[in-house]
């Protein structure tokens, strides 16, 4: 139950800061949020937990929280934007990840010998999980860009664009974001409860997301 408590205060966390980084720094602060977003939700990613009856990939809800912020940018600047967000977000994944990578295999000392083994196994089996979660959202972060657009000029409603977009496009990152990192070493059963509370926890979220986004359209910023 505490891990349910600690997940929605996560999820507060991002939806308060979104709309204070937009008002303080504008689109350039939403790229830096979204690319900080996205390289921990790698790593967290990378962490399962249980919740109830059903496993969850840690990291889903900062990783949701980076398509409202592209939605707020889309919102204000255009769908070009999103192309822009899309190039920063490679630069930064592949600089992460050679950091990362490159930092496990450097030899270590003895001390705080445990702490330096679980880091150099930190890819160890998991990587593809890792690579699973780039891919998902560098793919979809420009699926859903055209979507929440094209939504935008049909209805001109926030609500509406961000829900209907968010309902179709974390359906089917879930069902990637799991299929690459789990099939073969997975049982189809284990996977679609995966993908369901993955899902569920992603549409909280976009729900949610919705008030950060309407907020933020309301901010006269020059």
């Amino acid at each position: 139950m505490i891990d349910i408590y600690l997940i929605c205060i996560e999820l507060l966390i991002c939806m308060t800061i979104i709309p204070i980084i937009y008002k303080k720094y504008q689109t350039e602060g939403l790229y830096i949020y979204s690319i900080v977003a996205f390289i921990l939700s790698n790593v967290m990613s990378l962490k399962i937990i249980s919740l109830s009856s059903f496993e969850l990939n840690l990291g889903i809800v900062l990783f949701t929280s980076s398509f409202i912020a592209s939605n707020i940018i889309i919102q204000k600047k255009g769908y070009e934007e999103i192309k822009k967000l899309v190039l920063f977000i490679v630069v930064s994944s592949i600089v992460s990840f050679g950091c990362l990578y490159l930092t496990s295999l450097i030899d270590s000392s003895n001390i705080n010998n445990f702490t330096n083994r679980s880091f150099d196994n930190i890819f160890d089996g998991s990587a593809r999980i890792y690579f699973a979660n780039i891919v998902t959202m560098l793919y979809f972060l420009i699926l859903n860009g055209k979507l929440y657009y094209y939504l935008k000029k049909e209805k001109n409603k926030v609500w509406i664009s961000n829900l209907f977009s968010g309902i179709i496009i974390q359906f089917l990152a879930s069902c990637s974001f799991l299929i690459i990192a789990y099939a073969i070493i997975k049982e189809p059963i284990d996977i679609i409860k995966l993908i369901i509370i993955r899902y569920l926890v992603s549409l909280i979220t976009v729900i949610i997301g919705t008030i950060p986004i309407y907020i933020s359209s309301k901010f006269k910023i020059d």
